[in-house]
């Protein structure tokens, strides 16, 4: 396990320094309510260096056509363990596809899972939703491996105070259904949770998590099968539970997350 979790933490850092430009943010071309309460300061575009109170540096991409008085989505994606905010944009390759689909897209940098992390994130989403005119209703929490773990964290924590997210992507986190069972079940929100069953680091890690946000959301035992080979249970509130099992190593943002602007639209 040791020398493992030594592989992917080489590969993550490779990755870290691997630095192809970053891409442009782009034009939204989704309809957007135009109503938004406040008068927002937030700009179109990319905006890098960024920094919370606790001074945990984040990435803003606004849609190319973004204007103040259109309320967008927000996408808030956490990072895998050591990388910074331009790595993980890099990464996950999501800037284009949020921008397009009326989201503004965030990427926080990392700092090593605690609950001082847990602190330090949860300020950068009320940042932004301070700046830029978001929905409150299309917000949305994801991340892979320490990302999985944070999202998670920030999502079912009580005494984190960050705004609650309306869906959550979590894939490859490193937390178990005893892990779970130690928190309190959050309010009912839209739940997709990616992983590979022989995971090298967490095996078996997602199934038990899923049957934790079954038991936690009330889930229909009633499963449908959709064409990404993820199986999708109706919930309380007419929420939903996707669980899809991938097959990619660890260290690879799953292949059906060219999926997520289905699941969170």
């Amino acid at each position: 396990m040791t020398a493992l979790a030594l592989s992917v933490t080489i590969f993550f850092v490779v990755q870290m320094w691997f630095k192809p430009p970053l891409p442009e943010a782009a034009a939204s071309v989704k309809y957007l309510p135009n109503d938004c309460p406040l008068v927002m300061s937030g700009t179109p575009g990319r905006h890098s260096d960024l920094q919370t109170a606790s001074g945990l540096r984040f990435s803003v991409v606004a849609p190319s056509n973004y204007q103040n008085t259109f309320r967008y989505g927000l996408l808030m994606m956490f990072p895998p363990a050591g990388f910074s905010n331009e790595s993980a944009e890099r990464f996950y390759q999501l800037t284009e596809q949020a921008n397009a689909n009326g989201y503004v897209v965030v990427f926080s940098a990392a700092i090593p899972l605690s609950v001082r992390a847990l602190r330090m994130q949860q300020e950068v989403v009320p940042q932004v939703m301070a700046i830029w005119c978001i929905d409150p209703a299309r917000v949305v929490f994801a991340g892979h491996s320490d990302g999985g773990s944070i999202t998670t964290g920030l999502t079912v924590r009580e005494q984190v105070q960050t705004f609650k997210p309306t869906s959550a992507v979590i894939s490859a986190a490193g937390l178990t259904a005893e892990d779970l069972e130690q928190e309190l079940c959050p309010t009912s929100l839209n739940i997709t949770v990616l992983h590979n069953p022989n995971d090298e680091l967490f095996p078996g890690f997602g199934e038990g998590a899923a049957k934790w946000w079954g038991k936690c959301m009330k889930c229909s035992d009633e499963m449908k099968i959709e064409t990404s080979g993820c199986q999708v249970r109706q919930c309380s509130s007419d929420k939903l539970l996707r669980y899809c099992k991938t097959s990619q190593p660890h260290e690879n943002w799953p292949s059906q997350t060219a999926n997520l602007f289905e699941w969170i639209k």
